[in-house]
């Protein structure tokens, strides 16, 4: 609501009271001419009463009714005793001051003044002489006289009032000037000084707005440092948060936050939990969370494009004025779930499996004790199985060996490279691989260009295509095919990776089989795959190995028809 200038409260109150002044003045000024008017009238005519009584005496005239009129409308009257006239006024007049009257005549519309006076000696003594005045002309004086004065008055009431404005302006000018350079100041204008006014009161406020103005700078700057620290702490944090108010409106909300809920965190500021997030599992923790005193936890399901598990942890908030709020943190765990299953099915699958061959050679060796051993035959064949198992047991645990120090390289990022021709890494892999597949009757076939190189671990990188050759020679029948190709990938005109395939003309590979087919142990078929001798650790190898490089592993099957495994690998390395 707009307020008031100083300048013009002031000069309201001064021009308040000169008005006053100025009314009261006027009525006195009026009522003592009037006075005045009528006293130096009334004199006037007692001088005339008082020359007539006079010549009276003098003339010795004693004529009844002789009346004198003078030129200014004065008219002078002699009224003796023995008149019945004069006999009234003596009943009413007696020696003594004059008697002054004054009546209004309603034919001539004016004023008349009277003095009546006895004759006290003489001749005409017990007459009376009276003296009548028609005031019209003296009151249009007076008149004329009052509105004189009064436009006098205006005008010295018009020049206080502006020197009254004036002074006040000149009083209130620092004020003015104080107040501006506060709002100034508050509106945090740069380069504004603050004056010190030549009054102690005003001097008193200005030092007092210098020091909180100080204050406020201090204040802002740590509350600007603080905002910073936990803007930066919320940014940075790979937990989400995200804190509503009573109502549950979204007060504030983490970058991390917003991505799990799948928010614009600008935009989500400001707007209710209820509208923003369509998961009314989260809608009834933030309840929760406000309405208990005592911490409150709990898992959640988010569905979307990815499924996501979360660990929310809530805290209510009271602010000083009692109002409510929450605090929910929000963790994603469904990598850590998803890491939790895939150990116990890992520690599941490897007791499984270091299991069998274990309990295959005990039973074998405890067939031997038994007396087996006494026949040859027998014993022969059962060292024979025990041989393979152990085999089996030792091929195991060189695969977790193998695959355990990849992940070391892998997380440490120190998997050693040499740039090296792939035509030859294709050549040892193809001569490596060839004699087994000549035992199925499999043709094996490599193609490379002889000039494209990259930065790769040759060792790893043959393990991992002697892997794949392996199983595509194991689930390939005789007479089929198998070819291993390297061709360069290129991007924004460079070649900047290479892509190695192989691809068989197997029994092919279910679509429902695809997304797992490279977890630790995991068999299509599982007798089929002991059978020939396979740990379920090969692929899980190679998926490692591509990983190390910085590339990856993908794979395309049409069951009866084959499969292509694909790695891709940058050229210049996985650092750079």
């Amino acid at each position: 609501m707009p307020r008031t200038r100083l300048v013009w409260q002031f000069f309201a109150a001064l021009a308040a009271v000169l008005a006053g002044l100025f009314v009261a003045g006027a009525w006195l000024a009026s009522v003592s001419l009037g006075r005045l008017a009528d006293a130096a009238a009334f004199r006037r005519l007692e001088d005339a009463a008082a020359l007539a009584i006079a010549t009276l005496d003098a003339g010795g005239a004693s004529t009844p009714h002789r009346i004198w009129s003078g030129s200014d409308g004065m008219v002078v009257e002699f009224v003796a005793a023995d008149t019945p006239a004069g006999a009234a006024a003596a009943g009413s007049t007696m020696a003594g001051p004059p008697r002054r009257t004054t009546r209004f005549d309603t034919a001539s519309r004016q004023r008349v003044l009277s003095v009546t006076r006895a004759v006290e000696s003489g001749p005409a003594s017990g007459g009376q002489v009276r003296v009548t005045l028609q005031a019209g002309s003296d009151d249009k004086r007076l008149a004329r006289d009052q509105r004189t004065l009064l436009g006098w008055q205006v005008v010295w009431g018009l020049a206080a009032a502006a020197l009254g404005y004036l002074a006040i302006s000149r009083l209130t000018r620092p004020v003015e000037e104080l107040a501006r350079t506060a709002t100034s100041l508050a509106d945090g204008t740069e380069g504004v000084t603050l004056k010190r006014p030549e009054s102690r009161e005003l001097a008193s406020l200005s030092a007092a707005i210098a020091a909180l103005h100080g204050q406020l700078i201090e204040r802002g700057l740590t509350i600007g440092r603080q905002g910073t620290q936990q803007e930066a702490v919320l940014g940075s944090m790979i937990e989400g948060v995200l804190a509503i108010d009573s109502r549950q409106r979204i007060v504030s909300i983490n970058a991390t936050a917003a991505e799990l809920l799948g928010l614009d965190a600008a935009g989500a500021v400001g707007r209710p939990l209820q509208d923003a997030v369509d998961n009314a599992d989260l809608r009834r923790f933030a309840l929760l969370a406000i309405d208990c005193r005592a911490p409150v936890e709990d898992d959640l399901l988010l569905r979307g494009p990815r499924d996501r598990t979360l660990r929310v942890r809530g805290t209510a908030l009271r602010d000083v004025y009692g109002e409510g709020g929450a605090v929910i943190v929000l963790n994603d765990i469904t990598d850590i779930q998803r890491l939790e299953n895939v150990r116990r099915e890992f520690v599941a699958n490897v007791s499984h499996e270091l299991k069998t061959p274990v309990a295959s050679i005990k039973g074998f060796v405890e067939t031997l004790l038994d007396g087996a051993a006494d026949d040859p035959d027998d014993s022969r064949r059962f060292l024979r199985i025990i041989a393979r198992q152990a085999d089996r047991l030792g091929a195991i645990i060189e695969d977790l060996l193998s695959l355990s120090r990849i992940e070391q390289q892998e997380g440490a990022g120190s998997l050693p490279v040499e740039r090296v021709a792939l035509a030859t890494v294709v050549d040892n892999v193809v001569a490596d691989c060839l004699p087994r597949a000549r035992d199925r009757a499999i043709e094996l076939a490599g193609e490379c260009p002889p000039d494209l190189d990259a930065a790769v671990n040759a060792p790893l990188l043959e393990q991992a295509l002697i892997n794949l050759v392996d199983n595509a020679i194991k689930y390939s029948d005789s007479g089929r095919r198998i070819w291993i190709t390297v061709a360069p990938g290129s991007g924004a005109g460079a070649v900047t990776h290479v892509r190695l395939a192989v691809r068989d003309e197997g029994c092919g590979i279910e679509a429902e089989h695809l997304p797992r087919l490279f977890e630790r142990f995991y068999r299509i078929d599982k007798g089929r795959s002991r059978k020939l001798g396979g740990t379920g650790l090969g692929l899980s190898i190679v998926k490692h190995i591509a990983l190390a490089h910085g590339g990856t592993v993908a794979v395309e099957s049409t069951p009866g028809v084959g499969s292509t495994f694909t790695l891709v690998l940058p050229r210049d390395g996985a650092t750079t």
